[in-house]
């Protein structure tokens, strides 16, 4: 399951690649529209696009109701064993045919998570542990300022946001800001009591890129996520949610299986993005032991693409 939002030719590859290597694999790519159109439709019988028609914006629930969405269209049509969640700058990178073998003999779902704990504290300095979990732990709102784009500017927008940043780091047991830079702007978050986590079921934080068999999948969708379920509407008021909602019931049924990630990412801090590889690092993706790496660019990451097709292509 591949989504999308821009870059027709290069999902189009990705989707072809994918078939190449495991020719009894479909390819569902779930698009979001806002940006540039898709085809309705793909001369391949084995690949479909669909326009899931959210707002799908970074860190947005919206995001994670499109992914829920693919993921129940991909189980409907496809009757799938195994479902492999991707984006459109991934690639693979080694024989997908193998890899998913490995996949459905492993004891748990593929992906990358970790458990999340923090202790906020009154004052001037931050509490301990990875404030990451106030993502979650806190009831999030947008401003109206922000719901409308409007950020006051000049030295009284920047006293403001100095006040504003202030007085959360004092109150952050009960209070807090984030700004979702390449999302919708400035948040306000009150602390959930009690909280919805506890140290026997945490919050866990990971890629959002996962392998389920179909078990997995049908808990996932049918029980922790189903529509009117608690964590379901837990998530709703949360940010960046993707990096958490799908990882976290799995992990309290399961940890992820001790296999490489879906796919193998570096993040570029300076730049907020991951690295885009090249033909330089066709050595250190392929020894990763992931099924894809992200991200690639088109023009970039051409001489990559073609020997990673090479590849990846099934023996014999």
């Amino acid at each position: 399951m591949i989504l999308s939002h821009r870059d027709w030719p290069q999902v189009s590859r990705l989707a072809r690649a994918i078939l190449a290597s495991s020719p009894n694999a479909r390819v569902h790519i779930a698009h979001d529209a806002r940006r540039e159109v898709f085809p309705s439709h793909d001369p391949d019988e084995r690949i479909e696009i669909v326009e899931h028609g959210h707002s799908a914006d970074w860190g947005s629930w919206e995001l994670v109701e499109a992914m829920l969405g693919a993921l129940a269209a991909a189980r409907e049509r496809t009757d799938p064993d195994l479902v492999c969640l991707i984006s459109g700058q991934d690639y693979p990178v080694r024989p997908l045919e193998g890899w998913e073998d490995e996949a459905m003999a492993a004891d748990s779902w593929i992906g990358a998570a970790e458990p999340l704990r923090y202790t906020p504290r009154w004052g001037r300095r931050r509490g301990t542990g990875s404030d990451t979990l106030t993502r979650y732990d806190y009831r999030w709102f947008r401003t109206p300022a922000a719901a409308i784009g409007f950020r006051p500017a000049g030295r009284l927008g920047e006293f403001l946001r100095r006040v504003r940043d202030a007085v959360a780091l004092r109150t952050e047991p009960l209070l807090s800001v984030r700004t979702v830079t390449r999302g919708r702007g400035v948040h306000w978050g009150l602390r959930r009591v009690p909280s919805p986590f506890s140290p026997q079921r945490p919050c866990w934080y990971g890629s959002q890129w996962l392998a389920l068999r179909r078990p997995e999948l049908d808990r996932l969708l049918d029980t922790d996520l189903a529509p009117g379920s608690r964590l379901r509407r837990l998530y709703r008021r949360t940010i960046i949610p993707d990096e958490s909602a799908f990882v976290t019931p799995l992990a309290w049924r399961s940890p992820p299986a001790p296999l490489p990630p879906v796919t193998h990412t570096i993040w570029d801090i300076a730049r907020d993005e991951p690295t885009t590889w090249t033909m330089d690092d066709l050595e250190t993706v392929v020894a990763s032991g992931a099924p894809f790496c992200r991200k690639v660019d088109p023009v970039a990451s051409a001489p990559l693409l073609d020997a990673l097709d090479r590849a990846t292509a099934p023996s014999g």
